[in-house]
């Protein structure tokens, strides 16, 4: 597939990263020679140097021949504009990132189609919609949800409270625990007394089987039914806040006040502070119900003053990842019980993944890459989740009619099926299935698979629709 990318910042560049590491032919195109000069340096693809708004240098890209379209520059505008000159050379699918919310409000006259964009992607709005799973569900460090949040796969560290350490899969299964649900990866710290090579991850993937037992500090991911994975989580010592009382959320960013306003239209209890005074004045006229304090995030007496030991979550929103970072470690050591940070630098993920006290994060450039992958993706796949901290993905992938994996039990792909890939559950007209070995994968089933990035031609070959 021929793909073109405008803009070549971190969505861009993950975005690139990926398709080129599928062997796509991608050309990308950014007006700054040191973010190309990066991409040549790393990425086996063609860059060019300019504004990707330019009519010659979407042609000079290959548009004719282009398959897809990704513009994801930081400008709404060169964006909408790439898109509307692609549309009136080719007909490929075209993607455009674009964050202000005024271009296309309910109501509005406008529409994405009329600029020739086929997917919008609203980095802000994916990140709020994060952020209130991540606050319903205390300690979940992830949640993706599938079918409309009837199956969800959810991530939790493993505490030293945790009734089932030490505890086999197996055994969990065989007393009826498994219903339903099931592992579909821990992530495991090396032993500390285990030597390790620089750049060496300090965490290890265990695709888990029935022999394997949980360990304190492990993260669990599982998969299952939404009240099926509620249960795992309560018998686990996990709570659900089915209604936020209290929340209170650091800087007045564009997240900041949209999440803020999502919350207040729940009946939460909002408190936004913010640094800056102008900001914090425009908030305040923004919000309907939400106090906004103007003062240091960073400070404790502020912090007290907001109750923060009384909330049911601390959101840190300020588009700075050490101001974020930082204020999640001051509202942690100020007695809030759940924290959460965005984060923009994906370099940051692995290390913050290993922090016990920030109890979750949601990465902005992963978001949207998540939410173009569904369309980049060959064959039947509807939707991909990247996971943060961990190099792995959660693929939503429909059967082909006569694809390799139909009509056979899933215990005859044994030699077959990537080991660093697990079928995690079965949509069959809207009734979930957790398969077993005697299972068979029927056409149009939609199949959730959790994979590592190198299983992932294998397993798109094995449910890709077959020519001839």
């Amino acid at each position: 597939m021929k793909a073109i990318i405008i803009g070549a910042g971190e969505v861009g560049f993950h975005t690139a990263k990926l398709l080129t590491r599928e062997e796509h032919d991608v050309v990308l195109i950014d007006d700054s020679e040191e973010a190309c000069q990066r991409v040549n340096e790393q990425l086996d693809m063609q860059t060019l140097c300019g504004s990707g708004a330019s009519p010659r240098l979407i042609k000079a890209a290959g548009i004719d021949e282009a398959e897809l379209l990704i513009a994801v520059t930081n400008v709404d505008e060169i964006n909408m504009l790439a898109c509307q000159i692609a549309s009136l050379q080719t007909d490929c699918t075209k993607i455009a990132r674009v964050s202000n919310p005024d271009y296309f409000i309910l109501g509005s006259e406008l529409e994405p189609k009329d600029f020739g964009i086929d997917l919008l992607v609203n980095p802000e709005q994916l990140c709020v919609a994060e952020f209130v799973r991540l606050l319903k569900v205390p300690e979940a460090r992830e949640i993706v949800e599938f079918e409309g949040g009837k199956v969800q796969l959810v991530s939790f560290r493993v505490r030293q409270s945790n009734p089932f350490i030490g505890v086999s899969l197996a055994e969990l299964d065989k007393n009826g625990l498994l219903v339903d649900i099931r592992f579909a990866a821990i992530s495991r710290r090396k032993g500390a007394g285990a030597r390790q090579s620089p750049g060496e991850a300090a965490q290890y993937i265990i695709i888990p089987r029935g022999t394997d037992v949980l360990q304190q500090g492990d993260e669990v991911f599982v998969i299952g039914s939404a009240l099926a994975v509620e249960q795992l989580l309560r018998l686990s010592g996990i709570m659900f806040n089915g209604h936020l009382e209290r929340v209170i959320v650091a800087g007045a960013s564009p997240i900041g006040i949209q999440l803020a306003s999502a919350l207040e239209k729940n009946d939460t209890n909002v408190k936004l502070i913010e640094a800056n005074q102008a900001r914090a004045e425009l908030a305040s006229q923004m919000l309907k119900r939400t106090t906004v304090l103007h003062g240091d995030y960073l400070q404790f007496r502020l912090l007290e003053e907001a109750g923060v030991e009384e909330v049911d979550g601390f959101v840190s929103v300020t588009g700075d990842d050490e101001d974020d970072i930082m204020a999640c470690m001051t509202a942690k050591e100020n007695g809030a019980q759940r924290v959460l940070a965005l984060v923009q630098q994906p370099h940051y993920l692995p290390l913050l993944a290993r922090i016990p006290r920030l109890d979750g994060v949601v990465s902005r450039h992963l978001a949207v890459v998540s939410n173009i992958l569904r369309l980049i993706r060959r064959g039947q796949i509807i939707s991909v989740a990247s996971l943060h901290g961990i190099n792995a993905e959660v693929l939503e992938i429909v059967a082909g009619i006569n694809a390799k994996i139909v009509h056979k039990e899933l215990s005859s792909f044994k030699n077959k099926f990537p080991e660093n890939a697990f079928i995690g559950a079965v949509i069959r007209r809207e009734r979930l299935i957790i398969p077993t070995g005697e299972s068979v994968i029927q056409p149009a089933d939609k199949v959730i698979v959790f994979s590592m990035p190198d299983a992932i031609p294998v397993v798109e070959d094995l449910f890709a629709e077959r020519r001839g």
